[in-house]
Order: C-alpha cells, then sequence, then structure tokens
C-alpha cells in the first residue's frame, strides 16, 4: 500500500501541510520536527508523487535528451557530462534515440514535450532540418549541442569544425603528404561546410595545387559506406597521401580499406581523425586525431539549460563554442 503524507502526518499528530513543508525543507519548520518528519517518512517507505508535484510546482524536474545514436562512443561521453550536473540538481533524464530518422527525432520531439520536460538538450540528426523539428516559439527552454542553430533563437554549445578540418590538413601538408582526401558526408549540412573551407584554407596558406585536394562525399555516415568510398577512391599515384576523416569511427573503415589496398600506415599514406573516442588510442597503429571535448560539452550544456530554466540566464541566447586540439599519434 502506497503511503502517504497523510499518514505520516497521522502516525505524528501532525497536518499535513506541516508534513509538506518539512519534507521540501521549508524554512517554516523547526529543525526537530523536519528531522523527525523525515526520519519517520523513511521508517514508513515513504516515496515522493513526482506526479503530484509537478502539478503544484509546474515543473517535473526531467530534462529530454534526444540524440542521434544511443550506440556511439561519442554520445555515450557526451551523456555523461550531462549527467554529471543533472544529477547533482536532482533533475532526472529522459533519453531519446532518434536513430538518425528524420520522422523518429520529430516524434521524439512531440513525446518529450507532452511529457512536460522542463526543458531539451538536443543534438539533431544530420538529415533533418531544425526549423521543421522544434517548436515555434519554444514551450520550454532548448539547448543545441554538436549543432549550430542555423538561424533558431536558442543556446547552442558545439566546436567549429572548419577549425579542426584546418588543423588537420595543415598538419599534413606539414608532414610532407602531397595529396591530401577528406572523406565527409552530409553537405547541406553547415559543419560540413565549415569543414570543406577549412580544408581548402590550409591549401591556399600551403601553396599546393588545388587539384591534390581530393573531397570525398559519403551518401551516409556509415561504417560500411565510408570504406567502400576509400577503396574505390585512394589511388596511390607515388605521391604520399594524408587522409582526413569525418570522425574516429569512419576512419576506421577508412584504415581497413587503405590495408586491404597494400597500402602502410603512416607511409606512404597518413590517416587522421577527429573526435578522439576512447578506441581511437587502441587501433593496430593508435589513431592521429583532433581531440573533441565530448564531456565538457554535455557539462556545459546541462548548465546552461538548467540556468534557464531556474531563470538564471538573462540574456537572450547563449552560444559557447569549445576548443579543438590535434593529437598527434602513429597514423601521421
Amino acid at each position: 500500500m502506497t503511503v502517504t503524507q497523510k499518514d505520516i502526518a497521522e502516525r505524528l499528530h501532525l497536518s499535513v501541510m506541516t508534513v509538506s513543508k518539512a519534507l521540501g525543507d521549508h524554512p517554516d519548520i523547526a529543525d526537530k520536527t523536519r528531522e523527525q518528519v523525515i526520519q519517520t517518512a523513511k521508517e514508513m517507505n515513504y516515496r515522493v508523487n513526482r506526479i503530484a508535484r509537478s502539478l503544484v510546482q509546474r515543473k517535473t524536474h526531467t530534462i529530454g535528451v534526444i540524440i542521434p545514436d544511443v550506440s556511439e562512443l561519442f554520445y555515450a561521453e557526451v551523456l555523461n557530462g550531462i549527467e554529471s550536473v543533472t544529477r547533482s540538481a536532482n533533475y532526472v533524464l529522459l533519453l531519446a534515440n532518434s536513430d538518425n530518422d528524420p520522422d523518429t527525432e520529430r516524434k521524439s520531439v512531440q513525446t518529450l514535450l507532452e511529457t512536460r520536460v522542463d526543458g531539451l538538450l538536443f543534438c539533431q540528426t544530420e538529415k533533418n532540418d531544425l526549423s521543421t523539428v522544434l517548436p515555434k516559439p519554444a514551450t520550454v527552454p532548448i539547448v543545441l549541442f554538436n549543432n549550430a542553430s542555423e538561424g533558431l533563437s536558442c543556446d547552442t554549445v558545439r566546436v567549429d569544425r572548419g577549425s579542426g578540418a584546418y588543423q588537420s590538413v595543415r598538419y599534413l601538408i606539414q608532414k610532407g603528404y602531397e595529396e591530401i582526401y577528406f572523406f565527409y558526408t552530409y553537405a547541406h549540412m553547415a559543419e560540413s561546410r565549415n569543414s570543406v573551407e577549412g580544408c581548402r584554407k590550409a591549401f591556399r596558406e600551403s601553396g599546393l595545387p588545388m587539384e591534390r585536394l581530393k573531397l570525398v562525399l559519403c551518401p551516409e555516415r556509415r561504417l560500411e559506406q565510408f570504406h567502400r568510398k576509400a577503396a574505390e577512391e585512394i589511388e596511390y599515384r607515388q605521391r604520399r597521401i594524408g587522409i582526413f576523416a569525418w570522425d574516429d569511427e569512419m576512419a576506421i573503415g577508412i584504415y581497413r580499406a587503405i590495408a586491404e589496398k597494400g597500402l602502410s600506415i603512416p607511409n606512404p599514406v597518413g590517416l587522421v581523425g577527429f573526435d578522439d573516442i576512447r578506441i581511437a588510442r587502441y587501433l593496430p597503429k593508435a589513431l592521429t586525431t583532433v581531440h573533441y571535448p565530448k564531456f565538457e560539452m554535455g557539462r556545459i550544456g546541462a548548465e546552461m539549460l538548467i540556468r534557464r530554466i531556474e531563470g538564471l540566464e538573462s540574456r537572450d541566447t547563449e552560444h559557447v563554442v569549445l576548443d579543438l586540439k590535434l593529437i598527434p599519434r602513429e597514423t601521421a
């Protein structure tokens, strides 16, 4: 049988209002009474009725999180960062996996809003247009992570992929690689366009002919597609080849294609990834990559959202861009 505040009040000969205030740590309640109520609640196995409390407070103390692929190591680290904040702030996470499907993503947004979450932490699928997914005007605070806002009025926390591409290609050129391949996906996204421009900027500064920069667009971000594209596109013409991959997971598919061609890493082929997921350093040759501060992005995004929920942020919008750092290892 469910224990209620009324049951506690009857046992202690107190009013229900006094019990409610004591459990809510209200300053009107004396310390002795508060301790007595809390101890009795424990003895009676009382559990807070979150639904009832949310109706009174008009808050559910829940935060919705939408990510494109729950199986990715990248998002596992982001979620750790988010939870490091929400747990201590007494918010519960409701996680939705869009599975990189636009319809699933739209339904996830709708479901979480209908569940009356206090706010949303949202990383869009690469296949969707944010303007068609999020409500206008927003009914709860929203923080986008790993995405630019693309004209939407909400807080964001992300990295500058263009800077990461520039650092990677410049590094490969400085290491003596004469032809550079950039394997990427979803050309319509700002992150992809910025990455392409970062590659071109590095080439312009180097003085190498632009035709030695090979931009290879993969239809989707899938390991098998990056593997197949690398097998089809990479040609060794007696010039050292440097390859920059969209991210570390896709770099693994490219790594395999290089080996199948009988080419050695890092000479004549160098490989640089992006993200610095944990498995990257445990490949046969540890992957040179760009470190993406994933935990920090989750932590900062959660802090931004809770400030909005609790009315502690007065600025119209806040946009945080985290620093990237190239990590030289054994593949380039």
